[in-house]
């Protein structure tokens, strides 16, 4: 039943993640809204929401975290380059491209993972990682060529939005790591939302607000609601009932979602040749997610 329970927050927390990246390529379609002013009320909208909760499951936690000075070396990058970073930079690569494909570039983020661990932590990569990473390089190139070397099927923007997509929800992983283990990781989410957010207040005055209809609003509102603040804490929560491989391979779901919705509501053309590459990026991720040390000692022991 827990498993069960686990299964079903996972999914629902990636879904809303691949759902809440259909709705900002929509704005992008049909209003004049910048990805600027849609991050920052997104970072201050979900930051309040996630800030609260926090708040009411952790009290006083949030207050140690602001008051901890040696904590700030990690909490402004992690905030700046890591959440807001990750968002701005996703959303400029669904502008450039669309929502499936941008969600599928980000799929690349534990590539950079092990890049830094082997060049700033000196720790080699497994076998298993070696491979996922061939991989996934063979998957992006068909999906950036596709099928064709002689010239790019996506615009150089796109590529260039979505790997740095990557690179920075790979920072959100790397940056907090001391963090991480003194905190929980709904408050340090929320503040660090809130933090991006409050350094994005100006724009909400230097940049015009787009002329939007009640249900364009309601696409905005819930980005922020299920595409943030449900997606986040699905997720976290589904920790508590699965294994966190096994939580990592449900999010494949985000780009699944993502191209059957792009594809069915936006009519999105997809090639044959972007199905192939996207599949084999998040087959690599999948791969990077699988126990396949227990499993061969498993297969030894039953043989």
């Amino acid at each position: 039943m827990n498993r069960r329970r686990g299964i079903i927050l996972a999914i629902s927390g990636a879904s809303f993640w691949g759902t809440s990246g259909v709705a900002v390529q929509y704005l992008y379609q049909h209003t004049a809204i910048t990805s600027t002013w849609l991050v920052a009320i997104r970072l201050i909208g979900a930051g309040l929401l996630l800030a609260a909760w926090a708040h009411h499951l952790h009290c006083g936690e949030i207050k140690t975290l602001l008051l901890e000075k040696s904590a700030w070396s990690e909490l402004l990058p992690f905030s700046i380059i890591g959440v807001g970073g990750s968002q701005f930079t996703y959303f400029m690569a669904v502008q450039y491209s669309n929502a499936s494909t941008a969600t599928v570039i980000q799929f690349l983020s534990p590539l950079f993972i092990i890049l830094y661990t082997l060049l700033v932590k000196r720790i080699l990569p497994k076998r298993i990682e070696i491979i996922s990473v061939f991989i996934a390089i063979i998957g992006t190139v068909v999906l950036v060529t596709g099928g064709h070397l002689d010239h790019l099927s996506l615009s150089t923007q796109a590529l260039i939005w979505g790997l740095l997509a990557a690179f920075c929800t790979a920072m959100e992983v790397v940056i907090p790591n001391q963090l991480m283990q003194r905190y929980q990781t709904i408050p340090l989410t929320g503040v660090s939302m809130l933090l991006c957010g409050l350094c994005l207040l100006p724009v909400f005055v230097l940049v015009p607000w787009p002329h939007l209809t009640i249900f364009e609003w309601g696409l905005i509102v819930y980005i922020i609601i299920a595409g943030t603040l449900f997606a986040y804490l699905f997720f976290l929560a589904s920790i508590r009932y699965i294994p966190a491989s096994t939580t990592g391979m449900l999010g494949a779901f985000e780009p699944l979602v993502a191209t059957i919705l792009t594809v069915a509501l936006l009519g999105t053309h997809l090639s044959t040749f972007s199905v192939i590459g996207g599949t084999l990026i998040i087959l690599a991720t999948v791969i990077q997610s699988l126990p396949l040390g227990k499993i061969i000692k498993a297969h030894k022991k039953a043989s």
